[in-house]
Order: structure tokens, then sequence, then C-alpha cells
């Protein structure tokens, strides 16, 4: 005897309801681990890049402006071997007025009407792990590493390190002491895009956190 339409359909939803019961919990994990090393980031000049007071009629009339580069010294200090990572963070995201290639670089801030100011760059170079000179590598994500020698951007949210020379693919190397010359590129957007007739702020800001890896 076949069941009825009316029992066939009563049996489809009660076991639908059973199927979601079955689902409806989940775990959760809170995991990590607490290091017995401590690290100490320090830039020279207090990590200050002053371009002082700049007049407008010194702003290209037609293009953008250029500003001269500067170099800081980064260094990293640790009291024992340790394997990390400095991580950059724009603190004005959504301010860069380059228009090509603004996830590589950082905002200058805004200026009134939400006009942006303009960007800056970071490369790093002579970088040294306890005094020995490395190659700086770069994760996005500290499990995929690549080179970053030469002129490589360190694009904000990205992870810069040293090298393993000990291992053929690019691998963090533990160390005491990380050490680089932070160098800073700045650029002006174009004159007509840029309330002049007020004093105008440049507000770039960032932040270098050291990650344990």
């Amino acid at each position: 005897m076949q069941p009825s339409r009316a029992l066939m359909t009563a049996a489809l939803w009660l076991a639908g309801v059973s199927n979601v019961m079955a689902a409806s919990s989940v775990d959760l994990s809170v995991v990590g681990k607490i290091t017995p090393a401590a690290c100490t980031p320090l830039l020279s000049n207090a990590g200050v890049v002053d371009h002082g007071k700049i007049s407008a009629q010194d702003l290209h009339p037609t293009g953008y402006t250029k500003l001269p580069d500067a170099s800081l010294e980064l260094s990293v200090t640790c009291d024992a071997p340790t394997l990390l990572a400095v991580k950059s963070t724009d603190n004005r995201p959504g301010t860069s007025a380059e228009q090509l290639g603004s996830a590589s670089v950082f905002g200058l801030g805004l200026a009134s009407g939400n006009e942006k100011i303009g960007w800056y760059s970071l490369m790093m170079a002579q970088v040294s792990a306890d005094d020995v000179p490395g190659m700086p590598i770069e994760s996005a994500n500290g499990n995929m590493w690549l080179d970053a020698a030469g002129n490589t951007v360190w694009q904000p949210g990205f992870l810069r390190s040293i090298k393993d020379p000990g291992n053929a693919t690019p691998t963090p190397l533990a160390m005491t002491t990380f050490k680089g010359v932070l160098e800073v590129s700045t650029t002006l957007t174009y004159k007509r895009n840029l309330p002049i007739s007020e004093e105008i702020q440049i507000d770039g800001s960032a932040t270098l956190e050291v990650v344990y890896l």
C-alpha cells in the first residue's frame, strides 16, 4: 500500500528538521603561542620625515610635485634569536592620490573638500641580520614569501623580513637584530586639485609593527 501524499510530505519535512538540528552547533577554538622572546623596533629621527613649509608657487604648474627623498634607519632588537617580520600599515588609508597603483603606496591625508594631497612610497635597503648583510623578502600573509630585492616597493599591509641563506626558497631567518634603511619618496598631487589659497597639512602616517612568525 502506498502512503498518502500527506504522510509523505510530513515525513520529508521531519527529515529536514532532523538534519538542521544535527548541524546546529559548531566548535570554536582559541589558539596562539606565547613567545619568550621580546623585540623592540626603533626608527631614527623619531620616525619623522619633515618636508617643512612648501610654497604653493613651488608646486609643479601642470604635473605632480616630487619632494626630496628621505631615509630613516630602522632597527629591531630582540633578547634572543627570533623569527620575525615587520608589517607596514597605512594609517591614512584611501587618501593616496596616485592613480595607477594606489594599493602599493601610502596616503598623505586629505585637504579641505576631501581633496587627496598626494602619496609616499617606502623601500628598504641595506638590510642585515645580526650585522650580516642579507636579502630582503616579503609576504602578504606570512605564509608565502618572495624576494624583495632592488627597488621593490614595500606595500601597505605587507611583511618584510630577511632571507635564510640556508634555504633555497625565500624563508625568514631567526635573528637577534634586524636593521635596514627605510627610503621614503613623497609626491604631491596636481596643483590644480589642491586648495592652495589655504595652508595644507601634509599628514602621512604609517605604523611599522613587529610580527612574530
